[in-house]
């Protein structure tokens, strides 16, 4: 009858924790068993040693429960971040402390592999990063994410104000004029852009006999329209 309640209790346990204590009330019970009424300071002596090996590791896991991860967010710069987005694979709420962010991990959150990974977004300035961390034996450990423009290109057609391709147009970014190109026959343009995916820049065409033109256009995959209009 003891043991069968032994068994169904021991079906639902489910943490670290409880299976250590049931491991070790199993050897109490099985020592005092076995040679407890024979020699009942020695049973005495092993129950005790094993009651203080219980303390220590209920004294372990209680004073780490969860992992503490701090999250440092630098710019491109490698100035510090401190508005950003940041999240986890592993969710949690980032909790704001001085210079970044904390996650606190329950242990037993942590996957098999004992991988995280930290996010972080500065969707103003089209900025993202992510960086990840060996959750181990260090309860605390820190991970820096350093944010970085998904950097596309920017492409277009230039024509003149009657609609007719301009080859050899110089076309440029404002701010990298030392990458400029000209446009093929069928007006077409393709330049690094030097921002993300949806992010502004400014282009500056120009060919003898147009005034200057160009503005602002989106980079990525939407093509840029620019229209040159004759002196």
């Amino acid at each position: 009858m003891f043991w069968t309640e032994l068994l169904r209790f021991a079906g639902n346990v489910t943490t670290l924790i409880g299976l250590a204590a049931l491991g070790l009330i199993v050897l109490a019970i099985a020592i005092w068993r076995l040679i407890g009424k024979r020699d009942g300071a020695k049973t005495l002596l092993i129950v005790g040693s094993a009651i203080i090996v219980l303390v220590f590791v209920v004294g372990f896991f209680s004073q780490h429960p969860v992992y503490e991860v701090r999250a440092f967010v630098l710019d491109p710069q490698h100035l510090p971040v401190n508005n950003a987005t940041v999240t986890s694979s592993l969710g949690g709420e980032a909790k704001q402390i001085s210079g970044g962010w904390q996650f606190d991990i329950p242990v037993d959150t942590v996957p098999s592999d004992h991988k995280l990974t930290v996010y972080a977004m500065l969707n103003a300035s089209f900025l993202k990063g992510q960086s990840e961390v060996t959750l181990g034996s260090d309860f605390h450990p820190n991970v820096t994410i350093k944010l970085t423009h998904d950097e596309t290109t920017i492409r277009g057609i230039i024509t003149d104000d009657a609609g007719r391709a301009l080859e050899g147009v110089t076309a440029s970014i404002v701010g990298f004029g030392s990458e400029m190109i000209r446009t093929k026959a069928d007006g077409s343009f393709q330049l690094a852009a030097h921002a993300a995916d949806g992010q502004v820049v400014r282009l500056h065409a120009e060919k003898p006999g147009f005034l200057p033109g160009g503005g602002w256009y989106p980079a990525g995959t939407t093509p840029a329209q620019i229209v040159l209009r004759r002196w």
